[in-house]
């Protein structure tokens, strides 16, 4: 195995498209992170195959805080939704439980939107159960807009740093395996598209529609890396990222 990085950190997002958290550590299973995306909120009026509310309809639900009351169970094997227990701040600091039906109320009047809470024990993603991103990649797009950017707008759960800090290193990794600390293997299987979400400012929601611009003329539409995972384990901070 060839050293090719180290994880610089790690993001999980416990409701579908509202603010991620920072991660000392993270188990991650055959489904993803732990915890990851395993709330959505269900647009009960949309008949399409991706009925998801997400900030692409309200840019203000990226500014919503979840957090875990307990950590979440190290397993996707039947856990129930009781052992995700979550709580989530508005953008106004007012406290809710994810699952408390004055929540999914407060939602529907200040979105205007019929909605109904999803719970998941495999993560609501929209691609695969992980996702990549290079830190020289944010550098790059950076330059490219005119613009420095925060690297929650990219949404991954790992951003690394490459040995080699060439922009968008990330893409020759297509079709090969990683391991990431001592036992997690990933199989990275295909660029991730991007969608107006990254034009996002993760703190004011305010946006910026030139990053998607030079992201959709300059790369294809594409930005960071999408894997599934073959082995499962815990992944640390600064934990050592080889090419298998």
């Amino acid at each position: 195995m060839e050293c090719i990085g180290t994880i610089h950190s790690i993001r999980r997002y416990p409701v579908k498209s509202m603010s991620g958290e920072d991660l000392e550590e993270a188990r991650v299973t055959f489904a993803g992170l732990a915890g990851d995306r395993v709330y959505a909120f269900v647009e009960t009026a949309n008949r399409t195959s991706f009925p998801w509310m997400t900030a692409r309809h309200g840019h203000d639900w990226i500014r919503f805080r979840p957090r875990f009351l307990e950590p979440p169970p190290a397993t996707d094997h039947s856990p129930s939704p009781e052992q995700f227990a979550a709580e989530v701040v508005t953008p106004e600091g007012v406290c809710f439980r994810a699952d408390a039906p004055e929540f999914t109320q407060y939602l529907e009047k200040r979105f205007g939107r019929s909605l109904r809470l999803h719970f998941s024990k495999r993560s609501i993603t929209d691609a695969q159960p992980v996702s990549i991103f290079g830190l020289s990649t944010i550098r790059a797009l950076s330059d490219e807009s005119g613009k420095e950017l925060d690297p929650r707008r990219f949404r991954a759960n790992f951003y690394a740093q490459w040995d080699d800090d060439r922009a968008f290193f990330e893409d020759t990794l297509i079709g090969r395996e990683l391991r990431i600390g001592d036992a997690v293997n990933v199989m990275v299987l295909k660029k991730d598209v991007r969608c107006v979400m990254i034009t996002l400012d993760p703190d004011d929601g305010m946006s910026f529609p030139t990053l998607l611009e030079c992201v959709a003329r300059n790369h294809e539409g594409c930005a960071g890396i999408y894997g599934t995972v073959l082995g499962e384990g815990i992944v640390r901070r600064n934990d050592p990222i080889w090419l298998i």
